[in-house]
């Protein structure tokens, strides 16, 4: 526990309110702390926080301490599930050639935002009651502002890549646009550069107008960090505008195929459900809290906390793992494997033939037909390992529909 004790005479006890909590625990506030300053001008070697009593929590405050909990529990599985998912689908699409496309680029991109917004939630978490509580601490200031600044440029670019993902789906979708003629620069400026802009901004305006606080976190009374939230408003709002089309020239071109109309609308809500989490629709359900009865207060808050906690494993689920064309790469990737441990396993018994055939003839046995060889100098011959590589579908109905 840390007080800071101002400049006193030397034989003089000092008494100071106890403070409103420590580690998390309110404290009482009409109890004093004091620390005598001994004669020869030094403070005493510990200070008498004797009064400082811990308050009993009412019932309703225990109730609302659970329910924190509960939700901080929601947040810490959900992110963590959603790194290993990400992570593992981030793999796939860097080692799988045959899937490389601008596409599948963005969705690494937005992947990488993931993880790494998600990997610094779970940090800051953790280490946030240490930094804030020793607020007189000029490193752990520090610290803290720069793990805040670093959070909010990663959930801005995060935000930003959903903005290019959307655009991407519209510009093929909608507009028709050949999307090879957009450089990847331009995608990259968007969802890097220009949140870069706005939390720099951001950052400036924190340092100037709240160059005394010990950290950057958001407030309730705090119009400033509205410099960056604005943006990501403005995002969720384009996007929503984005589905809206999207599914509207989707919903247009399967009334003019030969599906049934029940199959019809299946496959429009499939693909406006699938489209949710790349575009962060989800936060625009619940981006106001409920008023009324705690319950429902409660219920939101869980809802909320999920979706927001696996949004990353939906995409990872949605866009890499349940996906056709990643599914078929895998396959062909897994068969051409087994092919080689076989070619490699007829080799093997081909040359053992070929050796006993040999030591027959040298001693005079009866010429045997060899078997053909296999693998010329132990190398797999190139049909059988082929590589089948398919280009990166780039349809408009592969990339709406390919997720059954």
């Amino acid at each position: 526990m840390v007080t800071c004790w101002p400049k006193t005479a030397a034989g003089q006890l000092v008494t100071l309110p106890c403070p409103a909590q420590v580690n998390g625990v309110l404290i009482d506030p009409n109890g004093n702390v004091t620390r005598l300053c001994i004669a020869n001008g030094t403070w005493q070697a510990r200070s008498d926080y004797s009064q400082c009593s811990p308050i009993m929590l009412h019932p309703y405050d225990e109730m609302e301490f659970t329910h924190n909990s509960i939700t901080r529990i929601i947040y810490n599985v959900g992110f963590s599930v959603s790194i290993a998912a990400l992570v593992a689908a981030l793999c796939i699409f860097i080692t799988c050639r045959s899937l490389r496309c601008v596409r599948n680029t963005i969705h690494c991109h937005l992947i990488v935002t993931f993880i790494l917004r998600n990997f610094l939630w779970l940090i800051l978490n953790s280490v946030l009651p240490t930094l804030t509580e020793q607020e007189d601490n000029e490193t752990h200031q520090w610290i803290c502002k720069m793990l805040v600044l670093l959070f909010n440029y990663l959930q801005v670019t995060n935000f930003f890549w959903m903005l290019v993902e959307g655009l991407y789906l519209h510009t093929l979708i909608v507009w028709a646009y050949t999307t090879e003629r957009i450089k990847f620069w331009f995608y990259a400026l968007i969802g890097w550069g220009v949140p870069a802009v706005i939390v720099a901004v951001w950052a400036v305006v924190m340092a100037t107008v709240q160059s005394d606080s010990s950290c950057w976190l958001p407030l309730d009374d705090s119009f400033y960090d509205y410099i960056y939230i604005s943006p990501i408003l403005a995002v969720l709002l384009v996007n929503l505008i984005f589905l809206g089309s999207i599914v509207y020239v989707l919903i247009t071109k399967l009334r003019a195929s030969n599906i049934l109309q029940i199959k019809q609308y299946r496959k429009a809500v499939k693909a406006t459900l699938i489209l949710f989490p790349l575009l962060g629709v989800t936060y625009v359900i619940f981006i106001t809290p409920t008023g009324g009865d705690q319950v429902s207060q409660k219920v939101f808050t869980y809802c909320n906390a999920f979706l927001q906690a696996t949004q990353g494993l939906a995409v990872a689920v949605f866009y890499c793992f349940i996906n056709e064309e990643v599914r078929s790469t895998i396959r062909m990737k897994v068969n051409r494997w087994q092919d080689g441990r076989s070619v490699a396993t007829r080799y093997t018994r081909a040359s053992t033939a070929t050796n006993l055939e040999q030591i027959s003839l040298a001693r005079g046995s009866v010429n045997l037909n060899s078997s053909p060889l296999i693998a010329i100098n132990g190398k797999v011959p190139k049909d059988f390992a082929r590589n089948n590589n398919e280009n990166c579908s780039k349809s408009a109905e592969m990339i709406m529909l390919n997720n059954r």
